[in-house]
């Protein structure tokens, strides 16, 4: 028992403040950002459990609620002593896999797309609850095949590959393309990271240059190519593909340095502004809050970033360190592929801004990663036995 109470005032003092701080503070500034991009005074919506009446939008409503739920997934995920997590990896994955299998079986189609099961109380989608499992079981994979001095080799590398590329496939057949990527630039930057030799880095660069025509040709839909045609010229279709980029960069350009003011953008306000809670909700805080407003939010998730890093490189054992630098990625991918694309110098591929962008799964499937990182930030004093 004396060890018990000694063992959890060494967690208490290792605990990551700062990092639960910084992830509870960016969705509470998106919320903020959120009511805003929904605001009509002539609402009156009863959120929160029906506790309190607000002229809110039920995006914003629904958002306060996942918020609530994610803390409580997020202290169960701190939970999770690694032990546990390096052994329900693969069934984790599996599970996914399952889950990605059924939607297209399935799934409820919204706009074109089959990305959602539907549950009754809410619709879940499997994309958010696969980064996850291809993540650990990536981690998982690394740590018991762990590369050489020189890195992985062609052979070496094809198996942990294929760990991602199989829901990769999945998810574009719903068609998800930014998630696809997403999935895919989070396993190649875990691969990296862990290092691959100079010639299988030279050969993936050639591969996928040479893949990009008959990708282009067979597995792009038309409104995806579309997408990346407008991305050079988006003046060309103002009224249909270039839509969402032009009046994103119209919200982006009219915030200048110091914003409109809060409830003040006309872009979003107007309705010009398309899916203004989710993709372009990056937009909304640009036009109301200025370049003030972008870059504080920008350097609230560096820091972020870094402190989720800083757990990664004192994690003693290398599948903790690689599921965090998983997370990280992940992180790291969403908000450079979100801001790219609402400023114009990425193609639209529906990337949300995690913990940012209204979403109750995305949300609350990044709480739980967060809390997969204090878990191990916990620990880190302690060693993973057994991890091969």
């Amino acid at each position: 028992m004396m060890w018990n109470a000694a063992m959890e005032k060494r967690i208490l003092r290792t605990f990551d403040w700062p990092l639960l701080l910084t992830g509870l503070l960016i969705p509470l500034l998106g919320l903020g950002v959120l009511y805003s991009a929904g605001y009509n005074p002539d609402n009156n919506l009863r959120m929160l459990f029906g506790l309190i009446d607000s002229p809110a939008s039920p995006a914003f409503s629904k958002q306060a609620t996942f918020l609530l739920l994610s803390l409580v997934v997020m202290a169960f995920a701190m939970a999770l002593p690694p032990t546990f997590l390096h052994r329900v990896s693969y069934v984790l994955y599996g599970g996914g896999v399952i889950l990605l299998i059924l939607v297209l079986l399935f799934g409820t189609v919204v706009n074109g797309s089959r990305r959602w099961l539907d549950l009754g109380a809410f619709n879940l989608q499997p994309a958010e609850l696969m980064k996850i499992g291809a993540i650990m079981a990536l981690a998982r994979y690394i740590s018991k095949y762990p590369p050489s001095n020189d890195g992985y080799s062609f052979t070496q590398v094809l198996l942990p590959l294929s760990i991602v590329l199989v829901p990769m496939a999945l998810i574009m057949r719903q068609p998800d393309l930014g998630t696809a990527l997403v999935i895919g630039g989070v396993g190649a930057l875990m691969i990296l990271f862990v290092g691959v030799e100079l010639k299988v880095l030279v050969s993936g660069v050639v591969l996928a240059v040479a893949a990009a025509v008959p990708a282009w040709m067979f597995l792009l839909h038309d409104y995806q190519r579309r997408r990346v045609l407008t991305l050079f010229d988006p003046a060309a279709d103002p009224q249909g593909s270039g839509y969402h980029i032009l009046q994103s960069i119209i919200a982006v350009g009219s915030g200048s340095f110091a914003g409109k003011g809060y409830l003040q953008g006309t872009q979003s306000q107007l309705a010009f502004l398309p899916e203004h809670t989710t993709d372009f909700i990056f937009s909304v805080l640009a036009e109301e809050w200025g370049f003030i407003g972008c870059a504080s939010v920008l350097i609230l998730y560096a820091f972020l970033l870094y402190r989720i890093l800083r757990v990664a490189a004192k994690s003693k054992d290398l599948y903790s360190s690689m599921m965090v630098t998983g997370i990280a990625s992940l992180l790291f991918v969403h908000a450079v592929v979100n801001v790219g694309m609402v400023i114009g110098l990425l193609p639209v591929v529906g990337i949300p801004l995690k913990l940012f962008s209204y979403g109750g799964s995305s949300l609350v499937s990044t709480f739980f990663c967060l809390g997969l990182v204090l878990g191990v930030s916990m620990r880190r004093f302690q060693y993973l036995r057994g991890a091969r």
